[in-house]
């Protein structure tokens, strides 16, 4: 499944049109993984998995969702069903 999102994800940056935009990918450091975040150039937003109930991992992923300038989070896709990624 996540080579079918890396693949996905390099076509869509294949269409970007605007230089100054570019596609957004950031990794964030989730307990036993990473969770991804891609935004559009447009402002659209995916987060790919959060890691392990609770705060710390909630924390870090708001964390970036600020730092990316985003109010919310457009989609959200789950790797597969364990209790960390979901």
């Amino acid at each position: 499944m996540k080579t079918i999102a890396a693949f996905l994800v390099l076509c869509l940056s294949l269409f970007a049109q605007d230089d100054s935009k570019s596609l957004r990918i950031l990794w964030i450091d989730v307990e036993g993984g990473a969770a991804t975040l891609i935004v559009t150039p447009e402002g659209g937003s995916m987060l790919m998995d959060c890691g392990w109930p609770g705060q710390r991992d909630a924390e870090r992923i708001a964390a970036a969702v600020k730092a990316a300038g985003l109010k919310q989070i457009d989609h959200y896709v789950v790797s597969h069903f364990h209790t960390d990624h979901w």
